[in-house]
């Protein structure tokens, strides 16, 4: 029977999430050469909007199942389906308000685009709680190949649309809808053949729907500050600037989510990992620290990578209006070192017996996102949001620490230094090559893991 692993499973996940950047890159090329800039930002803001209406609707739920379900397979049929059924009764008022608030602020957009996006929201959260159970019983390996197709349909809609000249973001927005419902019902389809019905019990939260929502809750909190993590420098800009604005950013955030393919990945495997060691402190010490050597060894790999792919894809791939992406992303660059360094103790957080702490640890960076890129974006306009972005990733960081009790200094100093090597990239300063240096306590730590047998033998 299969278990979740975090190396294997954090390869299955960052490869097809890899794939499926490739691809989602790919459509924002097409939309960014078919739509006009002013249309693309609002597509942007729509669909971001839609995300953040319907996040709610998860209720924190698959994260429980995520974290309970490694160590009761057995019940993982039954723990799926009651999480269906309470998301699709919290579902009905989300849809309800959605489309009276939806169509009040944007009164002069056409229904149907507003339909569409609000369609791709939807489909993304009823497909969490299969995609969570797949993930528990260590079949990362499905959900990645899911999340693929999906990219792959949408992406081949895009470039049929293209070809045939549309231009309204209506057209591409129903493209990507169908793509998402596609992969739902391959999901709830897949999902429903690897469930187990088995002798295991599920946890006492589990006893009655109102403990599992309240064991939930702080999930649910969290997942309502969460996706302003992402998108809130946008709504910023959207207010503070302009949809020009909105769309420059864009594609530099784009390409810096495509870099934080691998921290999410690892974030989701290494969430069922800690979850299965959950009452074994050192145990879940023991893993921590591997995922801690884990995120040092890949720094110096993103840093290079990144400054180099961008630079060269952005002014080949998109118009001469989008060349600024690139020292955007340079500054963005400094906030995925960050994210990728705080893995271990925001997992921990999700992972651990005080889960308030991961809700306090968000939406403390939210509000330091939010007050910096109110001071910066009237001033500096989009790199003042990619500031912005950067201090909200400092304080995930050291907060996730602080909020675990753990006095590492060394991730510390490596975020320092990342800052000052991008801020340095941003203005091509041939001193950037000091980011070389990274590499050293990479070493380190790639010889600390050779070290752990007993840790490799198990992955």
């Amino acid at each position: 029977m299969r278990r979740p692993k975090l190396a294997r499973d954090t390869v299955w996940l960052a490869s097809s999430d890899g794939l499926a950047i490739i691809f989602g890159l790919i459509g924002q090329v097409i939309l960014a050469k078919a739509l006009l800039q002013s249309d693309y930002g609002l597509l942007v803001v729509i669909l971001d909007a839609f995300a953040t209406m319907y996040i709610l609707i998860d209720a924190g739920l698959p994260t429980i199942i995520a974290r309970d379900v490694p160590r009761s397979p057995g019940a993982s049929r039954q723990a799926v389906r009651r999480v269906l059924k309470l998301q699709a009764l919290i579902a009905i008022p989300f849809l309800i308000g959605s489309a009276i608030v939806s169509t009040s602020i944007w009164d002069d957009v056409p229904l149907e685009l507003l339909m569409a996006c609000a369609a791709v929201a939807f489909g993304h959260i009823m497909s969490y709680p299969h995609k969570a159970m797949l993930r528990a019983l260590g079949e990362a390996r499905i959900e990645s190949i899911l999340k693929l197709i999906e990219r792959v349909i949408t992406t081949g809609f895009y470039y049929i649309f293209l070809v045939n000249d549309y231009n309204s973001p209506t057209v591409y927005a129903c493209g990507f809808s169908i793509g998402v419902f596609i992969s739902l019902i391959g999901t709830l389809w897949i999902g429903e053949r690897f469930a187990r019905d088995g002798k295991d019990d599920l946890p006492v939260e589990w006893n009655s729907s109102k403990t599992l929502l309240i064991s939930a809750l702080p999930f649910a909190v969290t997942l309502g500050i969460l996706p302003y993590v992402t998108k809130l420098e946008k709504f910023l800009l959207a207010g503070l600037a302009s949809y020009d604005d909105v769309s420059l950013y864009h594609v530099a955030q784009l390409a810096w989510i495509a870099g934080l393919m691998l921290p999410q990945a690892m974030r989701a495997a290494l969430l069922p990992y800690l979850g299965e060691a959950r009452e074994e402190p050192q145990e879940f010490s023991d893993r921590m620290l591997a995922a801690h050597h884990w995120t040092i060894a890949i720094l110096p790999v993103g840093l290079i990578a990144g400054h180099l792919i961008v630079s060269l894809s952005i002014p080949e791939f998109f118009d001469s209006n989008y060349a600024d992406a690139v020292q955007v992303f340079d500054i963005l660059l400094a906030g995925w070192a960050m994210t990728l360094l705080a893995i271990p103790w925001y997992v921990a957080l999700q992972a651990g017996h005080n889960p308030w702490r991961f809700t306090i640890l968000i939406l403390l960076v939210v509000l330091s996102a939010g007050a910096s890129g109110w001071l910066l974006i009237p001033e500096y306009g989009v790199m003042g949001a990619a500031w912005a972005s950067v201090i909200g990733c400092s304080i995930m960081l050291s907060f996730s620490k602080l909020l675990c009790g753990d006095e590492d200094r060394l991730s510390d100093g490596l975020a320092l230094f990342c800052v000052a090597v991008c801020y340095l990239l941003s203005i091509g300063s041939p001193l950037a090559l000091i980011g070389l240096l990274t590499v050293i306590p990479a070493k380190n730590s790639i010889d600390f893991l050779r070290s752990q047998t007993g840790y490799l033998q198990e992955e």
